[in-house]
């Protein structure tokens, strides 16, 4: 799974860029809301890497020319692919820069 599209890296255009979610989690934690009622809030946390394009990435993986952090709110729901990482894909293309991205 990973998602390939046009990224500018330090003015540098990549048209093949080759996306990889590495890492996701999420978290449940309970705090008082400003009315003192306990609430449960849900956060998800991934990181993605960035290759010049899928040969790079599966030539050597740690051949990466970017990486960054994205998080966003999970969906728990039953009707809902409870993947985290898979949600982490589809939360990257709501996303400005990666809207345009497709799936590979």
């Amino acid at each position: 799974m990973a998602l390939t599209g046009e990224v500018v890296y330090k003015g540098i255009t990549v048209a093949d860029a080759h996306c990889v979610v590495i890492r996701a989690n999420h978290d449940n934690n309970y705090a008082h809301d400003i009315d003192g009622v306990l609430v449960k809030a849900m956060s998800a946390y991934y990181q993605v890497k960035f290759y010049k394009d899928a040969a790079t990435y599966a030539a050597d993986y740690n051949n990466c020319f970017d990486q960054k952090e994205f998080s966003f709110t999970p969906s728990v729901g039953n009707g809902v692919n409870l993947n985290i990482v898979k949600q982490a894909y589809v939360n990257m293309k709501t996303l400005a820069a990666y809207d345009d991205f497709t799936d590979v």
